[in-house]
């Protein structure tokens, strides 16, 4: 659990003496300087009722505000379109959609013109909604897309109720930011000039204010809870974006360390940079195809950046999710084919709709589940819903004409949820014939291995599907029977468990054994000492996010596959998961450089 990791006597008050604080690293760097706390925003939204001679008056407000809006978040995404490039302004065209979404204005205009409610209440209680089922939500990267909502529910608010735009311009040296959330539009804001680090008590790696603080350049750890009760205006912090902590108040030594620490990671970050156009090979010959993992048609550039081989998974429920109707088919392929063929000639594998469970599109009936995750999700909710499964595949099929496209399908429990997926492919294909429209008729379908179940029959599964992709984060759950996101649970889910990693070790010797290839793109991959282990227990493929790249294709490029399999020999023998980490740990600080070593290396 992240906090406070107290270095003073516990009777000691906040401002006294050094304290650590742990979060999440969200953004590389270190950062010595003062602090500055950017205080929450709180609107005080109240309801009143609206007469009927202003009802037009009230509609008319409300569509001013969305209008100043969209102004001001068309200027925010000049800016970083300016600064950072296109990737990163895609962003804010997300932002912009909500602002232009036909059902908000629709609901939002039926609550004042029918219920007489005011605008402020209403658009309040629509956004809230939204973002409320966003964080529910068990996929981390979706789950942040609540704080995009929330951005945009905050600005227009300003309008509505607040003083217009927030200003950060009282940040004019340099400052340590701290604060309870921040929104992607107010990081845009921020004076880079001045802000040597971000810190937040809320938020993850794939929020897109992480992103852009990336983007910036901007040290930042986030989800440091009591962040901004434990620090007064002026304090001394170091915060360390790879490791995820920060230390108030350090003294002297500390603060050297820190310098000394920042000049060798700015030397490895350099070292880097140089493996951008290497593959990710083993001393004795062994390649390894490093790919990365994206949601948007946006984040190619970024993978293409770090030197993905491809890429690994994408994710495409962001299609369905946070939206009043079905995408269509035309939207897909259009959003597919950018990304296809901006990649080619190198791979990119679409996952199908993982829907269901915790992911739940409102418009297609779907209910509450007592345990969703055992239940209606993944492959089964996509069967159930032929029509919108065939629309995506049409699109995948289509896009497929325009690079080298590859396809899989999520959640696969036994060969029978296989043939009828799969049968579902050569219909699309065979009307795309009739028709006449080009796809590349010899695209891979492929199958992800998250149960127990697809483990043991992976022998009759390989016969089948081109290829696997290891879905370690549900493996390891379903495996364990552990819900990685119970706090309580939290110690239990161990992806190093040797359950886990016989798991993998089979499903590797089965796609083997039928002339197929096999991957995993699970958070085991992102782990430099991890991946080599991977590699080592026979996996061909590894797709990790941009942010991990490098150091992963470092960690494989400085050791021999000779010596992972011996590696991995040796741990499958061992009994429980700190042992496996026990045995990992000390052959990585032995044989592994120190700019491939894992990012919360001390």
């Amino acid at each position: 659990m992240n906090g406070p990791t107290r270095t003073r006597p516990p009777e000691s008050q906040p401002g006294e003496g050094p304290l650590r604080l742990t979060g999440i690293g969200a953004s590389p760097g270190l950062a010595v300087g003062p602090v500055v706390v950017l205080a929450s925003e709180e609107f005080a939204v109240r309801e009143f009722p609206i007469e009927p001679a202003r009802v037009e008056e009230e509609v008319a407000y409300f569509e001013r505000a969305l209008e100043s809006s969209r102004r001001d978040l068309e200027q925010i995404r000049n800016g970083i379109a300016a600064e950072l490039g296109e990737t990163e302004a895609a962003i804010y065209d997300a932002h912009l959609m909500i602002l232009d979404d036909p059902e908000l204005r629709r609901a939002v205009e039926e609550g004042i013109r029918q219920h007489r409610r005011n605008a402020g209440i209403v658009f309040r209680d629509y956004l809230s909604a939204i973002a409320a089922r966003l964080e529910r939500v068990e996929d981390e990267y979706l789950r942040e897309r609540r704080a995009d909502v929330l951005d945009v529910e905050r600005r227009v608010l300003r309008y509505l109720v607040g003083g217009g735009q927030r200003g950060v311009a009282g940040i004019t040296g340099p400052a340590v930011v701290v604060a309870h959330d921040i929104g992607p539009s107010d990081v845009a804001l921020l004076p880079r000039e001045h802000v040597l680090a971000l810190v937040t008590e809320v938020g993850g790696r794939t929020s897109h204010s992480t992103i852009v603080a990336r983007g910036r350049g901007i040290p930042a750890v986030v989800g440091v809870r009591g962040a901004a009760q434990s620090v007064r205006r002026g304090d001394l912090a170091i915060v360390d974006g790879e490791r995820g902590t920060v230390d108030l108040r350090p003294d002297e030594a500390a603060v050297a360390r820190a310098r000394t620490r920042r000049a060798r990671l700015e030397a490895e970050a350099d070292e880097l940079r140089e493996l951008v156009a290497l593959p990710a090979v083993t001393l004795d010959g062994r390649r390894v195809e490093l790919a990365a993992n994206i949601e948007f048609p946006s984040d190619v550039e970024h993978a293409a950046s770090v030197g993905a081989d491809g890429i690994g998974l994408y994710r495409t429920e962001f299609f369905y999710l946070d939206r009043a109707s079905l995408p269509s088919e035309e939207e897909q392929y259009r959003a597919y084919r950018s990304v296809a063929e901006r990649m080619a000639p190198r791979p990119v594998i679409f996952r199908t709709m993982d829907l269901g469970g915790d992911k739940v599109a409102s418009y297609l009936g779907t209910t509450h589940e007592t345990n969703p995750f055992l239940g209606y999700r993944g492959i089964r909710f996509a069967l159930h819903h032929p029509e919108v499964f065939r629309a995506q595949i049409r699109a995948i099929y289509r896009a497929s004409a325009s690079g080298n496209v590859r396809l899989m399908f999520p959640m696969i429990s036994d060969l029978e949820e296989l043939r009828r997926a799969t049968a579902l492919c050569h219909e699309v294909a065979g009307e795309l014939d009739r028709t006449g429209v080009a796809y590349d008729h010899n695209l891979q379908i492929g199958m992800m291995v998250e149960t127990p179940s697809a483990v043991w029959v992976a022998d009759h599964l390989a016969r089948e599907s081109a290829f696997f992709s290891v879905g370690s984060n549900d493996l390891t759950q379903y495996t364990l029977a552990m819900d990685r996101d119970n706090e309580r649970l939290a110690h239990l889910y161990q992806p190093l468990h040797p359950a886990v990693l016989r798991s993998i070790r089979r499903t590797v010797e089965c796609a083997q054994a039928a002339g197929r290839w096999a991957g995993v793109c699970g958070e085991m991959a992102g782990d430099p000492l991890t991946a080599v282990l991977l590699v080592g227990l026979g996996v061909d493929e590894l797709s990790v996010s941009c942010y991990d790249l490098p150091r992963v294709k470092a960690a494989i490029r400085a050791v021999r596959w000779s010596e992972a399999r011996t590696l991995a020999d040796r741990v499958l023998s061992l009994g429980s998961a700190e042992m496996v980490e026990q045995a990992l740990r000390s052959w990585g600080e032995e044989r592994l450089p120190a700019v491939a070593h894992p990012r919360t290396r001390t």
